[in-house]
């Protein structure tokens, strides 16, 4: 069995190939907008941060209703604690703080070692 050549449609199909894959970033290398990967990756963090306190607390309510026979309640309750535990941390890392609930960087309005005074205030 012998092959045939090519007709010209697919001749030309795979010059228009070869031409769009030469005009490709290759595989591997990071093309395309820094931002818009900086904003893919915030938005899979968020929405990974909030599913996931959301099940884990949910099932650890429906673990504990299961071993106390207090069904739904104890799941209940942790739903919604897990929904909160999710917006604080989506919160959280929306402004950009990872530290514990009440963290202040030193440098902060209000902070430790805040040395400079009011603008406003009038010395006498």
């Amino acid at each position: 069995m012998s092959e045939k050549p090519p007709s010209d449609r697919l001749a030309h199909l795979g010059e228009q190939l070869d031409k769009l894959q030469s005009a490709r970033p290759p595989r591997g290398k990071a093309g395309g907008n820094p931002g818009l990967q900086q904003g893919l990756a915030m938005g899979f963090r968020i929405g990974v941060e909030l599913i996931t306190a959301v099940v884990v607390c949910t099932a650890v309510g429906w673990a504990i209703d299961r071993w106390l026979g207090t069904r739904p309640w104890v799941m209940l309750v942790m739903f919604f604690l897990g929904v909160a535990a999710g917006m604080l941390n989506v919160y959280r890392a929306v402004i950009g703080t990872g530290g514990a609930a009440g963290y202040r960087p030193p440098n902060s309005i209000g902070g430790e070692g805040r040395t400079t005074q009011r603008s406003d205030s009038k010395e006498e």
